[in-house]
């Protein structure tokens, strides 16, 4: 076993801006998809190639797009390439996915109603899992170390901005005792800093976004406003399925499933909210943060295989709680030393 194991080990780095990049490919994605959609409604659903007898899917593009990204990341070093290519890709893989009807159905069916439920359970499953991941399993000192170095790569290169050498100074300042940190720190010292290119204006958007929501985070009206938010959140979705079935009536199961996550979501939200006199911001958080969940991976699933777009603002809202919530949790986590 031990043999085993030695043969299959990958010695993999993980970076500390994953979660930036996943959230430029998974934004990069949907954003695509939902582009894409309108446009072909829009124009009625033409096809590329006319009357010749050819038929060039948007999965194709979607295919070189992804090919780009892929060799982005083979041809440079640095961290340059990974905002681009997390873009590229992304966009991309929206274009790959939003033919998932044709892939799943024997008569190739581009308008089979539970293709937008599977895309979303993707997505859903990358960002939540993802998160969950980086949580539980924070970065060991040997790997903030070991970023830091891959930072001085473009700084060595002349394409370190002045605002990325600082914070990473500042994180070997942190880990001084480190065999490694020292040194870097030094040569970093060195570095002269350079005008911000397009990369790394793509990578300070995430940044910029995340203090935002640590700024609405740590006001005296966060929780509240975040409890009543994912009340009314999970009120509408069941108004949205009761109009949907009231008009349809096709949409039972659909509608079961609205009412039963928004039933799960009301009672962690307000589980929070009773408990916030007694108890500390953290148990209050955490369960809106359940409630935040379960509206993501129950409430709008089911709405989503109800209606495409009429789900679409309901998922809009529950991400922007979401990285409310999480920016809080982060941030009362931080303080507590866990």
């Amino acid at each position: 076993m031990s043999r085993l194991s030695s043969a299959v080990r990958l010695d993999l780095v993980r970076s500390e801006k994953s979660g930036r990049h996943l959230t430029t490919f998974v934004v990069a994605a949907v954003s695509t998809i939902l582009l894409t959609r309108l446009f072909l409604a829009l124009t009625g659903y033409p096809q590329i190639g006319g009357d010749t007898g050819l038929h060039v899917a948007h999965v194709l593009p979607g295919g070189l797009l992804m090919l780009v990204a892929m060799a982005l990341q083979l041809s440079y070093v640095g961290r340059a390439p990974r905002p681009v290519a997390a873009l590229l890709g992304g966009a991309g893989f929206g274009l790959f996915i939003d033919e998932v009807g044709k892939f799943v159905t024997a008569d190739n069916d581009y308008f089979y109603e539970p293709a937008v439920a599977i895309m979303y359970v993707v997505f859903v499953a990358l960002v939540v899992g993802s998160g969950k991941w980086r949580a539980r399993h924070p970065l060991e000192e040997d790997e903030e170390v070991a970023n830091a170095a891959h930072v001085l790569v473009d700084g060595i290169a002349g394409h370190l901005p002045r605002r990325r050498r600082e914070e990473v100074l500042s994180t070997l300042e942190r880990l001084d005792g480190h065999f490694a940190a020292r040194e870097l720190h030094d040569l970093l010292s060195r570095v002269e800093p350079s005008p911000t290119a397009v990369p790394h204006r793509l990578e300070h958007l995430w940044v910029r976004v995340g203090e935002l929501f640590d700024r609405l985070a740590t006001t005296r009206w966060a929780l509240p406003l975040m409890g009543a938010c994912l009340l009314l959140q999970a009120a509408g979705a069941a108004l949205v399925a009761a109009g949907l079935w009231a008009e349809r009536g096709d949409v039972g199961l659909s509608f079961a499933g609205v009412l039963a996550g928004g039933a799960g979501a009301v009672a962690f939200a307000l589980a929070g909210l009773v408990r916030a006199p007694r108890a500390g911001r953290r148990a209050v958080v955490e369960s809106f943060e359940r409630s935040a969940l379960t509206s993501l991976l129950v409430t709008q699933v089911f709405l989503f295989a109800a209606s495409q777009f009429a789900a679409l603002a309901g998922l809009v809202v529950a991400l922007v709680l979401l990285g409310l919530v999480e920016a809080d949790l982060e941030r009362v986590r931080a303080r507590a030393g866990t």
